[in-house]
């Protein structure tokens, strides 16, 4: 009530009194004395609906998002979890195009599709004390909860969208992997912490997939790593590694959080802040005694449970990926097989190829005699059972030019190697390097730009980074080739003694580039040099080691560049001779 209205006022106002104001209530409020009952009781009767609408509300009243408190800031800062979410829009599969949006999503909404709700404490903590109702984990809310709460249903509230979408992918084979090794069925959400359901996402501290496995821990649990395989990037390998590793942790600690903090920063600092602790096996007791980053992980968890059960109260509305979990269905291979023969015979999407088979990391299926699993679309399913001889023969584009490479590496071999061969020169592959142009590649050969476009057949003289050219130039240290600057023929042979030259760093030039010139390993300039890495610059100056030859010289062909110099330079002379007595005497 306004402190000006008096009790009697009120109960005037509910009998209808003629006469409901004291002295009291004129001195306390001196402009109500000229003002008519009536008009008092109009005012107080808004006043009072007013009012009571908006106790009502305050507790549920959506507002709009401020910035979080500054200790907020300090806790999720620590964390990972921004970063995570962040990447993702670097990632090829997040892209909004790869999404939908459920038009049956859309009709549980009640807010306006650009609106963002936040609640007070109360309801929040309200919320999560239901959810603990209905788990074995320890659920509570506090300050730390709030700011990762935040995050995800405010910060980051277009990728938690996504994410709601790829659930539908991940969470039926995750449930199915948890429950198998008796691990709560909640601790699916712990791979939206760790990856954000991303199955390439590699941490910088090199932990990789959907569970993040660090390549020692994954190969404890039966994950392999090669050239060709990446299994921490194999939804079903590393769910089951993962429900494996979480069983074990709680079987030494007995507590699920305990579990969780140490996945996280492992056995070892979970067990030094028990100790530190006195004791105490509880999260909450060791929680100032764990590394930074695992003090945001369980709450960053318990975050996750909220916004996956209460998305809906946050207008998060979930788009989906272009396929869901029952349309995807597994095969299994024996026979070598590429992501190209299937993408060209069948016409299944590279990118869903890549999305739905990401241990596979150069986009081969090595062969293997238990047989490698390969996941499709499950509509491709039935064409590639009945095409399958024919998939595994076909050969496409890039298969075929690379073989023809070959066969021409191999048919230039034999000739250039070939007793009847002039030049005797021996086949190499040369990759270009960063920096390298076709003209300092031929250069380093000693051979011309046409004959490498011919070698290679090159549509221009345009090379990049990373391409593999065919050389036929020199021999292996391309510095000791047969021939020197001057054209003229030789014969070399090692004393093996070696001599230390300056070089001068030429535009274009690289350390591998260099090195390769003289014979001598990266390694060995970099440490003439004591080069801390191997960037180098145009006009250095740098020490390269070089072994001195005996050169005995062959007869000089006629007609070549230096003897067509040398009679030049004999015929100046002569004529200088020549003049030289005509000048002495006009001098006389």
């Amino acid at each position: 009530m306004l402190p000006c209205i008096s009790p009697e006022l009120f109960l005037c106002y509910l009998f209808k009194k003629d006469f409901c104001l004291t002295s009291i209530d004129l001195f306390v409020f001196p402009p109500l004395k000229n003002v008519p009952l009536v008009k008092i009781s109009f005012y107080y009767k808004i006043f009072k609906v007013l009012l009571t609408v908006l106790v009502l509300q305050l507790p549920v009243l959506p507002v709009f998002a401020v910035d979080p408190l500054s200790s907020d800031r300090a806790v999720f800062r620590k964390s990972s979890v921004s970063d995570i979410l962040d990447s993702l829009v670097t990632a090829t599969y997040f892209k909004d195009e790869y999404f939908t949006r459920s038009t049956r999503e859309s009709e549980k909404f009640a807010f306006p599709a650009n609106f963002i709700p936040q609640y007070s404490d109360s309801v929040y903590a309200a919320r999560i004390s239901a959810l603990d109702r209905k788990t074995p984990f320890n659920l509570v809310y506090n300050e730390h909860v709030r700011g990762f709460i935040r995050i995800y249903a405010v910060d980051r509230r277009n990728m938690t969208a996504k994410i709601l979408g790829l659930t539908k992918i991940y969470f039926p084979l995750f449930e199915e992997k948890l429950d198998a090794y008796n691990v709560p069925l909640e601790m699916k959400y712990l791979a939206i912490v760790e990856s954000a359901l991303n199955p390439t996402a590699v941490s910088s501290a090199g932990a990789k997939g959907l569970w993040q496995f660090m390549y020692g821990t994954g190969r404890m649990y039966g994950l392999q790593s090669s050239s060709f395989i990446e299994d921490r990037y194999d939804p079903e390998k590393a769910t089951v590694a993962a429900s494996r590793h979480l069983r074990d942790l709680y079987n030494i600690y007995g507590d699920w959080f305990l579990a969780l903090a140490a996945y996280n920063s492992g056995p070892g600092n979970v067990n030094k802040a028990i100790r530190r602790a006195g004791g105490v096996k509880n999260y909450w007791a060791i929680w100032d005694y764990l590394p930074a980053e695992t003090r945001g992980y369980v709450p960053a968890f318990i975050a996750v449970n909220y916004i996956m059960s209460y998305y809906n109260e946050h207008n998060i509305r979930p788009v989906e990926p272009g396929f869901l979990y029952k349309d995807i269905d597994t095969l299994r291979t024996s026979r070598m097989l590429s992501f190209d023969q299937i993408n060209e015979t069948i016409g299944v999407p590279m990118r869903d190829l890549q999305f739905l088979n990401p241990q596979y990391k150069l986009g081969i299926i090595p062969s293997d005699a238990t047989g490698n699993v390969l996941r499709l679309p499950r509509k491709y399913i039935s064409q590639f059972q009945r095409r399958e001889q024919e998939i595994y023969a076909y050969k496409s584009p890039k298969t075929i030019e690379r073989e023809q490479l070959l066969a021409r590496v191999e048919s230039l071999n034999s000739a250039f190697n070939s007793p009847n061969s002039a030049t005797g020169k021996a086949e190499k592959i040369h990759v270009v390097q960063q920096g390298e142009s076709l003209g300092s590649i031929a250069r380093l050969y000693r051979t011309y730009i046409s004959q490498l476009i011919v070698w290679n057949s090159l549509k221009d003289a345009d090379v990049t980074p990373g391409q593999k050219l065919v050389v036929f130039g020199g021999n292996d240290s391309n510095a000791a080739s047969g021939s020197d600057n001057t054209g003229n023929s030789s014969k070399r042979s090692s004393s093996g003694k070696k001599i230390v030259l300056r070089h001068k760093v030429k535009k274009g030039e690289t350390l591998s580039s260099i090195s390769r010139k003289y014979g001598i390993t990266v390694d060995r300039i970099s440490e003439l040099n004591r080069l801390k890495g191997r960037r180098i610059t145009p006009g250095q100056q740098i020490k390269v080691e070089r072994e001195v030859d005996a050169v005995v010289s062959n007869p000089v062909r006629h007609g070549s560049r230096r003897t067509r110099i040398e009679k030049v330079q004999k015929n100046k002379k002569s004529k200088a001779v020549k003049k030289a007595p005509s000048k002495r005497r006009k001098k006389r």
